[in-house]
């Protein structure tokens, strides 16, 4: 069965940096506790900040700025429409909004806040295809869904779960926020088949530029967030949930495109997040992404 990411072709990696906790879990910012709020303001008080509007933001050149100046207008021109679809879902959807975030190269991604100091989870080939690749580039521009450029460090990266852990450090603004907006995780005592099977879920990402279904060069005509809805299909059977090297095990019929690797997937009802779209199968048309 052919097997396709929808961020890029991905080659399975052979050797990857893991730290698990002893369930086999990466260690995610204590799943979504609350850190206290000495600790956040110590991790906060130490991200760079960097005036607005500033030519250059360190370790992009000149093309790379480029795309991310253009990405920042559009967002801040589709900021008000997106908080209002958000909204329609309930103030925690809002939040989850304010929690995600985009790549901004080219070739799109998306991530999300799970931690108020300003921890950022997304699938682990969106810094890279290999140990030697994320170690190079492991700090990445991103930008909020109303177009803050915020610059994160990949701390952790475990190819054989496509899940990266960084953290914010640095950010173009007139001030450093006390604390970021972060979507919850779910305890370990709600990691049942029910809670994977049928939820409704909403998926806020970041569809790629380029129309990769036509058969001449062309652009797409998405917004750069787009938030879709549908449900979770369950996990792939069989397989080894902390296996997703080859594909997403965590199965949902949400609408994503080439390049929203790393979109959160969200319960509908409580804005938790229980997984990120990292694939899909070009056989079944099914999504895939991980579990959380």
């Amino acid at each position: 069965m052919t097997r396709t990411l929808r961020s890029a072709t991905r080659v399975p990696a052979k050797s990857a940096s893991q730290q698990h906790d002893k369930n086999g879990r990466i260690p995610i910012a204590d799943r979504g506790a609350q850190a206290s709020g000495d600790a956040v303001q110590t991790l906060t008080s130490a991200i760079k900040l960097i005036p607005p509007a500033k030519s250059n933001l360190p370790g992009l050149d000149a093309e790379e700025t480029r795309i991310l100046r253009k990405k920042q207008q559009r967002l801040r021109a589709s900021a008000q429409s997106i908080t209002r679809l958000a909204s329609r879902y309930g103030n925690h959807i809002t939040n989850a909004l304010q929690a995600t975030y985009i790549f901004a190269q080219h070739e799109a991604g998306t991530a999300v806040c799970v931690g108020a100091a300003g921890w950022i989870l997304t699938c682990a080939h969106c810094f890279g295809e290999s140990d030697d690749e994320w170690k190079t580039y492991r700090r990445k521009w991103l930008l909020s869904y109303s177009g803050v450029p915020v610059e994160v460090e990949c701390v952790v990266w475990d190819s054989h779960r496509d899940l990266a852990l960084g953290r914010i450090v640095c950010l173009e603004g007139a001030s450093v926020p006390g604390g970021f907006a972060f979507v919850s995780l779910p305890p370990s005592s709600s990691e049942t088949a029910d809670l994977y099977t049928r939820t409704p879920i909403l998926c806020i990402g970041q569809p790629g530029a380029d129309d990769l279904e036509s058969e001449r060069p062309r652009k797409t005509d998405y917004a750069l967030v787009e938030i879709s809805q549908g449900k979770l299909r369950g996990l792939i059977h069989e397989a080894d949930p902390q296996d997703n090297s080859e594909i997403g095990t965590l199965k949902h019929d949400a609408w994503t495109y080439w390049g929203h690797s790393g979109a959160p997937l969200l319960c509908r009802e409580t804005g938790g997040l229980l997984g990120l779209h990292s694939s899909w199968d070009d056989e079944t048309a099914m999504r895939h992404g991980v579990k959380i």
